[in-house]
């Protein structure tokens, strides 16, 4: 009998000890599952957020500069203004904080003005010429026209005629001859020299694609593939994990239809049965 008692408490323990580790398992496949559908949603909350408040701030001191304003309150407000009645915003705000959201929208929905405003502006032959005179300007100050010309022919790339370049990704043979990096294909020129046809690519980091190499090669080396901009980001920042169906580097094949046909092997009559 004292023999089976110890045999008894491992089990026991044994047993315990498989309880417990199922029971970690499930919560950390149930978590991990959790967040799987939850920080996407997050993530995406977070930077629509962060791009609604950058366009309030940039406008919301001109909407409250406004309603601070004596004559805005005394010609639109309709308010006493000769006989001492003002509109305290800070006040008002503080006892309606529904308000704020409201400013906040109407900075936001300014701010989209101002922008179709400058666009229109930057569009006819004057407003040309007075952005010129401040590019002249900025030309002439050291590190800041580095700055200006490259963010701008960024901005140009992504966001002008020269966004269709952009728009081709392809398999680059990086960072050595037998492995494939996935790169965005910006320009196509000729050598200088032979003639041959040249690409510039570039080739963004995983998982953080705004950071990458620039390369210079000879475009045949490439694989250009149908995917989109969205494919090839995805694919970028889930290391692999999202990625379309169809993937080769055989060049000249983009999708599955145009796979070569296959030939069967013929199969040779059954021979004659000799009498």
């Amino acid at each position: 009998m004292s023999e089976a008692k110890p045999e008894q408490a491992d089990r026991s323990r044994r047993g315990k000890s498989r309880v417990a580790a199922t029971l970690r398992a499930l919560l950390r496949t149930r978590i991990m599952a959790g967040l799987l559908v939850v920080l996407p949603i997050y993530v995406t909350i977070w930077l629509l957020l962060v791009l609604f408040r950058l366009m309030r701030d940039s406008s919301q001191w001109v909407v409250l500069a406004l309603l601070d304003n004596k004559w805005f309150q005394g010609h639109v407000w309709k308010l006493d203004i000769e006989g001492g009645q003002t509109l305290d915003v800070d006040r008002l705000l503080t006892e309606h904080p529904v308000l704020d959201w409201g400013i906040a929208v109407v900075s936001v929905l300014l701010t989209i003005i101002i922008l179709y405003a400058i666009g229109v502006f930057a569009a006819n032959i004057f407003g040309r010429r007075i952005i010129d005179l401040f590019e002249s300007f900025l030309g002439k100050v050291p590190l800041v026209k580095t700055v200006y010309r490259a963010l701008k022919q960024i901005m140009a790339t992504f966001a002008g005629e020269q966004s269709q370049s952009f728009q081709r990704v392809a398999l680059i043979p990086f960072p050595q001859e037998k492995m494939r990096s996935v790169g965005f294909i910006t320009a196509i020129f000729n050598d200088s020299v032979t003639g041959e046809e040249l690409a510039a690519v570039f080739i963004p980091t995983t998982p953080n694609p705004t950071t990458g190499y620039l390369q210079i090669l000879k475009r045949k080396e490439l694989v250009e593939l149908d995917w989109s901009v969205e494919d090839a980001v995805s694919t970028i920042m889930s290391g692999g994990i999202l990625r379309p169906d169809f993937l080769t580097i055989v060049p000249g094949i983009q999708r599955a239809a145009e796979l070569p046909e296959t030939k069967q092997p013929e199969l040779s009559p059954p021979p004659d049965d000799e009498p």
